[in-house]
């Protein structure tokens, strides 16, 4: 195994080699579409706006602390991290109570963001959400001084043409949107130019089975944020990307199939 460590320029070149059989990425979707046009074979893992449901038969402290895991956990920089958050107007004062009350917790329990640039895309989609309308209950100003940390942050009454809706955001931002019923939740959440991961919150066994069958996305957790390591593979959908990236059909992916024909030779009789 050889490391070469750089630059775009650098994956640009390797991508576009002739004797690269395979690139795999994980990244944007903007570059795995360039790597894609670049090489023979690419195995992509581009972004996500993974959403999350959460329906009007579960407990609102219980789901606010699933919500946080997923969006604050390592700064929300985790490719399947909570992007979006749907929640059933029945429960949606206490979820949102609960939420703050979760946020306020990670606080100081969250590391930088990657770098300054990074910080200004996410407070920039923050910003976009208020002047659309949006009501930030906690979080939502870069903290002064040194490094890139960036505040647990929750927008409510987020509408769908926000930024923090439908782009990724990767970052701690958990904003939510209140729908009128468990069917528009899942509707609004399938519509999406993504298809990474989704996950539900539901006491209904029967939601959570519409919910894995019509959800458009590689992988679908019911009632667990972050689900365990999988035991196989799941394949991103849409805008983000193609191929498996785990399990053993990671090893197919990997590999190449020879066929071979082989008959056995006429063998001339004379001594």
């Amino acid at each position: 195994m050889e490391v070469v460590d750089g630059d775009g320029t650098v994956g640009a070149h390797l991508a576009e080699a002739e004797r690269v059989d395979v690139v795999a990425h994980v990244g944007s979707s903007a570059t795995g579409r360039e790597i894609a046009r670049a090489c023979a074979k690419a195995l992509l893992e581009n972004g996500g706006n993974d959403a999350m449901v959460v329906d009007d038969n579960v407990d609102p402290g219980w789901a606010a602390g699933q919500a946080a895991l997923g969006a604050f956990a390592n700064a929300g920089q985790i490719c399947v991290s909570v992007e979006r958050i749907y929640v059933v107007q029945a429960i949606a004062e206490a979820f949102l109570d609960a939420l703050v009350c979760e946020a306020s917790t990670w606080a100081d329990r969250i590391g930088p963001l990657v770098d300054e640039r990074h910080r200004e895309h996410v407070h920039a989609q923050v910003e976009d959400a208020t002047r659309r309308g949006a009501g930030v209950l906690i979080g939502g100003e870069p903290r002064p001084g040194p490094g890139t940390y960036y505040p647990p942050t929750v927008p409510a009454d987020c509408s769908p043409d926000m930024q923090v809706m439908c782009e990724e955001t990767f970052g701690p931002v958990a904003p939510v949107r209140l729908v009128p019923d468990f069917a528009t939740a899942l509707a609004e959440a399938a519509d999406d130019r993504y298809g990474l991961a989704a996950t539900v919150l539901t006491g209904d066994m029967a939601h959570g089975q519409e919910a894995w069958r019509s959800l458009p996305v590689g992988t679908v957790k019911i009632n667990g944020v972050f689900g365990g390591a999988p035991g196989g593979a799941s394949e991103p959908r849409r805008a983000s990307g193609t191929g498996f990236g785990f399990g053993p059909e990671l090893l197919d992916e990997m590999t190449a199939v020879k066929v071979v024909h082989w008959s056995a030779p006429v063998i001339d009789p004379t001594p």
